[in-house]
């Protein structure tokens, strides 16, 4: 038999050719880890302040809030595997949020209730980090609000604590009293954090700092909180003009409680907040009005809860404002 001689194609000489594959070709860009270790240490400033100010009870609060938070998000990953791994860090940025607006005294079944909404219901049900229609911690609160109001009382949380300052949350005096009330609080006082808040939220110098921390990084974009104090200030304005006697300055609704929290880690939210830069701004313009007429004409002190919901529910709908494409027609 003749044997069958195979036929080896000569391989072609090497050339120097572009080599053309699916893109993205070249990819520059942070994990969700890296990012929200970055919000972590953007909370660092006002977690250190309050623990100067408030010592281990600050400390009990952020510890329990990070390990329910952190805990939960384990058994749901056990139970329910999906992409959103207890890994990326999202559970620990949240527990400290959650933890920044809650009360200095909360009982430890307090926080496991608002971790296990936070976490079971609020991000993981939803299928975790870039799913939820709600900022999870928010809502957590509101739950938390609603069923134990009493308990969510920051006035009575810190009605021992020996500060030379007025004694009651600045806007709850304000409530009761009207802009008479703006008399008894120092600017400065407010600034430090020298008032009665959340464990960490009235900590405005502080927060301002991590959020100036975030700009610079370009973890936020810049139109959200410009929109949002745009807002904000506006709508005092006007009420502060049409009746002086009833709604305070504009700076006094800035400093008290937590509107620059809201502003810069509240509203910023990559999953509930818009994409595109004008809706951006007209999110962060539309929670600072809501969040000065929710102060100024219904029974809830702050306001900061309900002003973000109805904001991430208008998120979607602003999102399909979308940005004019140029050099291009009929697209």
């Amino acid at each position: 038999m003749k044997e069958i001689q195979s036929f080896q194609q000569q391989s072609p000489p090497e050339t120097h050719m572009l080599d053309v594959a699916v893109g993205p070709h070249y990819r520059l860009g942070s994990g969700l880890a890296e990012i929200y270790q970055r919000w972590v240490v953007a909370l660092v400033p006002a977690m250190l302040a309050s623990v100067y100010y408030f010592g281990p009870a600050a400390v009990r609060i952020f510890g329990l809030c990070v390990l329910f938070s952190v805990l939960i998000d384990l058994i749901s990953e056990k139970l329910a595997p999906s992409r959103d791994l207890t890994s990326n860090w999202s559970s620990v940025s949240l527990g400290l949020l959650l933890a920044f607006m809650m009360p200095l005294n909360a009982s430890w079944w307090l926080v496991l209730i608002g971790c296990l909404v936070m976490i079971g219901i609020g991000k993981k049900f939803f299928g975790g980090v870039g799913a939820y229609p709600a900022q999870p911690a928010v809502l957590a609160l509101a739950v938390l609000h609603l069923s134990w109001p009493a308990r969510m009382d920051h006035t009575a949380a810190l009605k021992d604590l020996d500060w030379s300052v007025t004694m009651v949350e600045p806007l709850r005096l304000l409530k009761s009293m009207g802009a008479g009330a703006e008399s008894y609080y120092s600017s400065l006082d407010l600034l430090v954090g020298r008032q009665i808040a959340g464990t960490a939220e009235g900590m405005v110098l502080f927060i301002l700092i991590g959020g100036i921390f975030l700009l610079a990084l370009r973890e936020i974009q810049w139109q959200l909180p410009a929109g949002f104090l745009v807002g904000l200030l506006t709508t005092a304005a006007l009420l502060h003009r049409t009746n002086p006697e009833l709604f305070a300055s504009p700076a006094f609704y800035l400093l008290s409680g937590g509107t620059l929290f809201m502003g810069f880690f509240l509203l910023t939210d990559h999953t509930t907040s818009p994409v595109n830069k004008l809706p951006l701004f007209l999110y962060g313009v539309l929670a600072g009005v809501l969040l000065i007429l929710i102060r100024g004409y219904s029974k809830h002190v702050d306001g900061i809860v309900f002003a973000v919901l109805l904001a991430n529910l208008c998120a979607p709908l602003l999102d399909m404002i979308k940005p004019k494409v140029k050099g291009a027609k009929n697209v």
